[in-house]
């Protein structure tokens, strides 16, 4: 337990956490709107969250070179 707890907002990105929780070698962060806990996320959510729009890009620029992209 830490005496002085780092937090983030809802607002803040996913880089911004990971860059905290790997500074401060957190596994959880805790999500504060004003005053209120509103959540807490794991390193293992924000690897997953990344690995996600990382697959997500590829796909779509794989569709973009065959000529499928919907654009």
């Amino acid at each position: 337990m830490s005496v002085d707890v780092t937090t983030v907002s809802p607002l803040d990105t996913v880089e911004h956490c990971m860059r905290l929780m790997t500074q401060k070698r957190m596994r959880h962060l805790p999500v504060l709107d004003q005053d209120k806990v509103v959540g807490v996320v794991s390193i293992g959510n924000l690897v997953n969250w990344i690995i996600s729009a990382q697959s997500a890009a590829i796909d779509q620029m794989e569709r973009y070179i065959g000529s499928e992209y919907p654009g």
